[in-house]
């Protein structure tokens, strides 16, 4: 299972860009449209059938009206959505089962897992810890690591912190073709510091898929990176990230690997398309990632807990501090020279962001998330489901419509 990225969140704005167009001709223009969902043609006048154009007119008008259209539309088993600013939720639902065909109602308390935003934790843990004195960005891999410099690839030899989260170390993408992958690969139990750090020391080892300084997305950069800061603090990441992260917030429910709750169904469950039905995966081998991916996405958190963290990043937008000096932040939304990707964000100007967009999504091919942020205009938008695959992205960015339009009403361009 791999977690997702760069080129999702390429698609997730090439076409939320899209729909927001076609929506705005249709508004104008009253045309209809007709698309496809599976067998069934949906055709709809002056609306997108995906996203309703006026989610209050067939009822209440709230948020989980909306995201069940949606929702339905894309067969998901469950869908939350959540819109964001300095002031705490503006809106929030969930709405769908915990396993497909169960009866066990998904909630806003629920916890999601949320894949590949995991990485711009990691690299705010490594902004706390240089603002700490602890380690500087220019940190290199020989330095961090050097009990590994026989085995490594003489190319890593200087590769940094900044590097490696920005993913032009040259790296590779195939994380699992190394001879520790079949030992991991069922591991779903706390990770170790001793696996990561052999798991390092294998990806090391390969020679570079890129030349330095050249983008390449991919999750060994941020196992790299956990090593590295596991030999520096002497702390495990999953330590880490809950001091350097979590508990600043005061996020509780922050963990890793597929949810689990005291009961078989008192969480959602990760899915899987399989011949047109959804196969559910219980909290246990096969649900997840390997623990020791687990700084390139391994989290989990519920949507409160989801809200506060988007919220200290927003906080870049106004110019404040908070979990991090503005300047750290600014280093962490600035994209390496060259690229529209910085540490654990993709980056894009857009007409309706009020100036940059940062973005990220995840999937460990069980569920999907996304996360973005407009800092100019102190607006995030959290849109997850507990599937996998085209639904799960296709579904989580029509919610990203809807979104964003209920913002729009709400708040003005």
């Amino acid at each position: 299972m791999e977690t997702t990225g760069n080129g999702a969140d390429r698609r997730f704005m090439d076409t939320l860009n899209a729909q927001l167009r076609r929506r705005a001709m249709i508004r104008t223009m009253g045309v209809c449209t007709v698309l496809l969902v599976g067998a069934t043609s949906l055709v709809a006048c002056g609306s997108d059938p995906l996203v309703p154009d006026d989610p209050g007119a067939a009822g209440d008008g709230s948020l989980g009206e909306a995201l069940e259209f949606v929702r339905a539309a894309h067969d998901l088993p469950a869908l939350a959505g959540m819109i964001v600013r300095e002031g705490g939720i503006v809106e929030t639902a969930a709405v769908g089962t915990r396993v497909a065909g169960g009866s066990e109602q998904v909630t806003t308390d629920d916890l999601w897992h949320i894949g590949s935003i995991t990485k711009s934790m990691t690299s705010t843990v490594v902004a706390r810890l240089a603002e700490e004195g602890l380690l500087p960005w220019s940190t290199t891999v020989s330095q961090a690591l050097p009990d590994l410099v026989p085995r490594m690839h003489a190319a890593y030899a200087d590769v940094t912190f900044s590097e490696l989260v920005t993913h032009t170390s040259g790296l590779r993408e195939e994380i699992h073709e190394v001879p520790i992958w079949s030992t991991l690969e069922d591991d779903v139990g706390p990770g170790t510091v001793d696996e990561r750090r052999e798991w390092a020391a294998q990806l090391l080892a390969a020679a570079p898929a890129r030349s330095g300084g050249e983008h390449l997305y991919s999750n060994a950069g941020y196992i790299v990176a956990g090593a590295m800061l596991e030999a520096i603090s002497s702390k495990s990441w999953e330590t880490l990230i809950q001091e350097e992260v979590f508990q600043p917030l005061g996020i509780t429910t922050g963990g890793f690997g597929a949810p689990r709750g005291p009961g078989p169904r008192d969480q959602p469950w990760g899915h899987t398309r399989d011949g047109g039905r959804w196969n559910p995966f219980a909290p246990g081998p096969g649900a997840d990632n390997p623990a020791a991916l687990g700084p390139a996405g391994t989290v989990h958190m519920s949507l409160a807990d989801m809200a506060l963290y988007a919220q200290a990043h927003l906080a870049r937008g106004r110019g404040q501090g908070g979990l991090l000096e503005p300047a750290s932040f600014a280093r962490l939304h600035t994209p390496a020279p060259g690229t529209a990707y910085a540490a654990g964000w993709g980056l894009e100007e857009q007409p309706w962001t009020g100036g940059v967009a940062l973005a990220h999504s995840g999937s460990n091919n069980r569920w999907y998330a996304r996360l973005w942020l407009a800092p100019a205009r102190d607006f995030a938008l959290f849109t997850v489901t507990n599937a996998a695959g085209d639904p799960g992205e296709e579904g989580t960015n029509a919610a990203a419509v809807l979104l964003i339009e209920r913002f729009e009403a709400a708040f003005g361009r």
